[in-house]
């Protein structure tokens, strides 16, 4: 058995990796997963795995990092990088370091990554990187065929095709589509060409095709495939100066189909400008989700995710991927928050599956993606809502105990927020709104309410600042007067 290691600090995306394949019939031992880059040097130092999976965007160590270390350690390690990255500088450096292969998280499929398993397995350790072929690889030939399509193929009519499937392993559906295109279009006397881009697949006929063909061919696709799928019908005379025409065609059907264009027979004369930009301010709506994530208010955060999707469909043409990123980072909130409640969002099954970043990463219709984020909120709040109210409880204890047992020191927020786990302006604003009062007032009236005690003990003013862990005895007078209305020499004659 093969060694393996995967290396992801996201723990939704590391069981995703682990449920999409069967590993033991691939020959592959799966070790213990290693959350960031230190921890998966103690690992490959302890376990010597013969392959990792790497996530190249994890905390301590990052993972080009890694790869350098691994490089420079001569370890006979073969690493498939899984991760979000599209820039091909970032990928260019990884495989520059080692890496024989890269696959994206988003829209990653069983298919893909079994495929990239088997060919990785099948390499001696020692063979160079540059001599192994990767699947960025195979999505640049992918591209380079689309760009530089055969000279017979230059005029004619494209078919693009976009499936509506509810499982990642549905992909190969679309294969069975490709075939059944294919044999259709043969049998009426053609040649058609075809390519697959992304999820999407594209069939090249040198002839014109029209509806009333395409309708007889979509109603043979549903004999052999349950999910629906649209379809573009573009003629084109190809223009090589224009070399991202086809890719543009195959985007503009994804966009179609994911928003819900209606007809599932479209004509598409011109590809649309896929927009990159986010129409709104992404960070603020970030922000106003984590804080209603974290008071585990069901209301709100529907309320903020509904004006998100109203958001994105007020921007008609918003890439598929840029909503795919957004949506992975919301849930990376959730899983946040679920991990600071001591549980994980693994424990909720939403529409029969567990795998809610496979869900997200392989979704393609936007009017499911918004049904599903219903369904989450709802069972998120559920499953949490408990156990946010005890843990608010013991934020508030915790803090109350700390500030009791160093009243003789100097009390920060800061140090009080470190030492129970939550951030300083969770802190302060969690503080306020149980104590009705905000955190250095109520530290000062439990000084000044021991200040009294000492001072009925007989203590002197400087001696009772002192025991109380103020620099000066002149700054605790004038807490003392603010808090108590009168300063320490007066309590101190009134009591005795």
């Amino acid at each position: 058995m093969i060694k393996a290691l995967i290396i992801e600090d996201e723990l939704l995306a590391r069981l995703g990796m682990r449920s999409l394949v069967d590993w033991e019939s691939l020959g592959i031992l799966l070790l213990e997963d290693a959350a960031d880059g230190r921890e998966a040097l103690v690992r490959i130092e302890k376990e010597k795995p013969e392959l990792i999976l790497l996530d190249l965007n994890i905390p301590e160590i990052d993972g080009l990092e890694l790869l350098k270390i691994i490089r420079q350690r001569h370890l006979p390690i073969k690493t498939i990088v899984v991760s979000c990255y599209d820039d091909f500088d970032t990928v260019k450096e990884a495989m520059k370091l080692g890496a024989v292969d890269y696959i994206r998280k988003f829209g990653l499929s069983k298919e893909e990554l079994t495929s990239s398993l088997m060919n990785i397995t099948q390499l001696p350790a020692e063979l160079p990187p540059q001599l192994t072929k990767s699947a960025v690889q195979n999505g640049r030939e992918n591209r380079e065929k689309l760009q530089n399509i055969p000279r017979e193929y230059e005029k004619g009519c494209l078919l693009s095709f976009y499936m509506l499937w509810k499982y990642s392993e549905e992909m190969t559906d679309l294969k069975i589509v490709e075939t059944v295109v294919c044999q259709y279009y043969q049998k009426l006397g053609r040649s058609p060409m075809s390519l697959f881009y992304e999820g999407k697949l594209l069939v090249f006929l040198k002839e014109e095709t029209d509806e009333k063909e395409v309708k007889s061919l979509q109603k043979m696709i549903l004999h052999f495939v349950s999910n629906h799928c649209y379809i573009g019908i573009t003629p084109y005379e190809y223009d090589r100066g224009d070399d991202k025409f086809f890719l543009n065609i195959a985007n503009t059907i994804e966009i179609y189909g994911f928003y819900g264009g209606g007809r599932e027979i479209v004509a598409l004369p011109q590809p649309v400008e896929i927009q990159k930009a986010y129409p709104f301010d992404v960070l603020e709506y970030l922000k106003k989700l984590e804080r209603s994530i974290g008071k585990i208010s069901e209301q709100e955060i529907q309320m903020l995710l509904e004006e998100v999707f109203e958001k994105i469909l007020g921007c008609r043409y918003l890439s598929v991927n840029q909503v795919k990123k957004l949506m992975i980072e919301i849930l990376s909130l959730f899983s946040g928050k679920a991990r600071a409640l001591g549980g994980s969002i693994e424990e909720i099954e939403v529409q029969d599956s567990y795998r809610h970043y496979q869900k997200i990463a392989n979704v393609t219709s936007f009017a499911r993606l918004r049904q599903w984020w219903g369904d989450f909120v709802s069972r998120f709040t559920a499953q949490f809502f408990t156990r946010q109210k005890r843990s608010e409880s013991d934020i508030i204890q915790n803090a109350l105990d700390y500030i009791e047992v160093n009243l003789d020191k100097p009390i920060q927020l800061s140090d009080v927020a470190r030492f129970i786990g939550v951030s300083e302006p969770y802190l302060s604003s969690f503080f306020k709104s149980s104590m009705n009062e905000n955190f250095i007032p109520y530290v000062n009236r439990q000084k000044m309410k021991r200040a009294k005690q000492l001072f009925e003990e007989g203590r002197m003013v400087y001696q009772v600042s002192e025991l109380l862990g103020y620099e000066n005895t002149t700054y605790f007078s004038k807490v003392f007067k603010r808090v108590e209305g009168i300063t320490p020499e007066q309590y101190r004659k009134k009591i005795h």
